[in-house]
This record gives C-alpha cells, structure tokens and sequence, in this order.
C-alpha cells in the first residue's frame, strides 16, 4: 500500500510538473479563434488593484484562458454534464439532433424598450414603420429540449411586444413553426439562424407589405460552407459535433452597390470570412455602423431603413431586391442621431428587425429617438 502511494504521489508530482512547465514554455496566445474572443493578458500590477481585488481576478483568468488543453478539458466537461442529464453548460443547451441552442433569458427591459419605439414614432409620426421579432431556436425547436424544464413562452412575449406597440407588427413565429421539419432555420452550432429562416422572414415581411415574393425555386441557392461553427460551440466544444452548412440565397441576375463605412463593393457577401472563425460575417461584411445598398436594376424609386441586430444580416440580402435603397443601421455601432438621418436621406419605411433575446440586452436601441 506505502508502495502505491509512492506511485501515485510521483505521478501526480510529474503531472503537475509537466503542466507548470508546458504552461510557462508554451506560446500565448491573444485570441482565440474557436472562441472568437481576446485572451486574458498577464495583468500589470498595482497596489489599487491588489487592493480592489481586481489584479487577483485577473490572475485567474489569466490562468484560466492559457492552462494547456484547456479546450481539451471543456469538451471533456460537456461530456460529463451531458451524461449525467446537467441542464445548462455555459448557458448552453445540448439538444436532441446535434443541436447547441441557446438559453432564452426572460426579459428585464420589455416596458422600457416599448416606450422607446412607441416613444420614436410618436416624434416620427409620418415614417411607416414596423417591427419585425424572430424567436430564438430554443422555442422553434423546443421538441428538442425535452429533458430540459423550459417555462418562459416565447410567443407570449413577442405578443406582448406587438400588443403594446404603436408600430406595424410583422409576426414570423408561425411561418417557422410550420417551415421547421422541412428546413433547417436555425444553425446547430450558432445561435442565428440560417439562410432558410431568414427567408421565411423574408416572405412575411412581404406578405405584410403587399410586395410579390420570391419563391425558392426562383432563388439561386448556393451551399458556401459545409464546416461552420458558430458561437455556441465555441462555448461547449462538444465532441464529434456535425459542422454547419452555410447556403447562400440571391437571384442570378442582381446589380448592387453596397457602401460601407469603409469601401464600396458590388458584393452583399464577403469572401474571405467563409476562411475564418466567424464565418456568420459573410454576411454583409459582418456588423457595420452604416451600409447603403443601391439595386441598379430595380425601376422603382422605394427606399427602407432598417435598424437591426446580427439576424438581418442574412435577411437584407433578399429584401434589397424589392427596394432601390437600402439603408441599413446597427445602433450598436451608430453614434449618430437616427432621427437625422431619417431627415437627410427623406425616408418613409422604417424596419426594426431584433431577435428577441438580442432586443433586451442591445444598449443601441437606446439611441432610437
């Protein structure tokens, strides 16, 4: 018995040994790709933020983000806790069919987020404008989640959005309902949704706005990528995980010129972030404070802007078929009054488009005046 405690002292000693040295000698890194995130640098010291106990929390996040096989080791947690039926893992749920789907939060700023639209038309009374809400997977694919106590409704606050609003109201909630079991609409590794569940959004919103559709069929419809994962791997890194196919969905015959904040292109895509980790950004550049898309070949003088969240990313895409303008406004990034620009470029038809967990956390919908 002294023998084995011997051994096993020895081995604990060499593997701790090794690790200390492994992690001194190993490279750090600043950012980590998988988790689209900057590493914790090594803190700089002061005696406030020893005091304040800043420094020490630095430390060990410090050693949390660079410890050797630290990726290993989350992967092999999410094992764990999905074998012994653990119901979240870093806010993630590991779902039925290969599905990562995010937690949905119950809202804290729902009242405060109506008056500020309702509160934005009452000083734009001539602008027609509406909302566009998309639930989040965890309520479309709630059948998934079977083993799992989910008890906010979706629907119910989304309706409740949509009752207190002074605002047209476009309701997709259906649509994806019945579109779930033909289509994938939401990423099983990312918490957007895909191409196809922008679509079916697509096609609300024209319903909604007596505008003639494009179907499918009608629709060029390239797969970009078969080796997306998306954010909400990069929280579990769940083993053998199926990677998520990336389509893209546009007319053959399109002329467009997008100006961004940084350069004009003919392009609603970009190439080369299909390379990289975030590969949802192939989608108009990734967040930009400002794009302007002028369609060349449409007759019509219609121009919209639409204020939104990461989710219209693969939407606009499709609309800016139908309008001679699109005009396009992240209030995340935008520093400037809204309201102004309204004014400048004399817009009529305003879009909000939010998933609606990202409505209740988004600080730009604060700029909305």
């Amino acid at each position: 018995m002294e023998k084995l405690n011997k051994i096993v002292a020895i081995t604990i000693s060499i593997l701790v040994l090794s690790f200390s040295c492994w992690f001194v000698l190993d490279e750090k890194k600043e950012f980590s790709d998988n988790e689209f995130r900057y590493l914790q640098k090594f803190p700089e010291f002061s005696f406030d933020s020893l005091l304040n106990g800043d420094y020490i929390e630095n430390i060990e996040s410090y050693f949390t983000d660079h410890f050797p096989l630290r990726e290993n080791f989350v992967s092999l947690k999410t094992l764990v806790y999905n074998l012994s039926l653990q119901e979240l893992i870093n806010n993630v749920y590991v779902a039925d069919d290969g599905y990562l789907i995010n937690r949905f939060d119950n809202p804290v700023n729902l009242d405060k987020i109506i008056g500020i639209i309702n509160n934005f038309k009452e000083n734009n009374k001539d602008l027609n404008i509406s909302i566009l809400l998309s639930p989040t997977a965890t309520s479309i694919y709630e059948n998934l989640l079977s083993k799992y106590n989910i008890n906010i409704s979706e629907r119910e606050i989304i309706g409740y959005y949509y009752n207190s609003l002074n605002i047209d109201t476009i309701d997709i909630y259906d649509a994806l309902i019945n579109e779930k079991n033909n289509y994938q609409l939401f990423y099983k590794t990312d918490h957007h949704w895909t191409s196809f569940g922008a679509y079916f959004a697509y096609v609300e919103f024209c319903k909604a706005n007596n505008i003639d559709y494009y179907t499918l069929d009608e629709f060029n419809i390239e797969m970009v990528s078969d080796e997306f994962l998306g954010t909400l791997y990069s929280k579990v890194f769940t083993t053998n995980q199926e990677k998520d196919k990336i389509h893209k969905i546009n007319l053959k015959d399109i002329d467009f010129t997008v100006n961004y904040s940084d350069k004009t292109t003919n392009s609603l895509y970009e190439e080369s972030y299909l390379k990289e980790k975030d590969k949802y950004s192939y989608f108009l550049n990734t967040n930009k404070p400002l794009i302007e898309i002028t369609n060349n070949k449409i007759k019509s003088n219609e121009e919209i802007l639409i204020i939104k969240d990461s989710f219209a990313n693969s939407f606009i895409p499709m609309l800016a078929n139908h309008y001679k303008k699109v005009h396009v406004i992240d209030p995340r990034y935008y520093n400037l009054a809204i309201s102004d620009y309204i004014k400048e470029h004399n817009l009529k038809n305003v879009l909000l488009l939010y998933n609606i967990n990202n409505i209740d956390t988004d600080t730009g919908i604060l700029k909305l005046r």
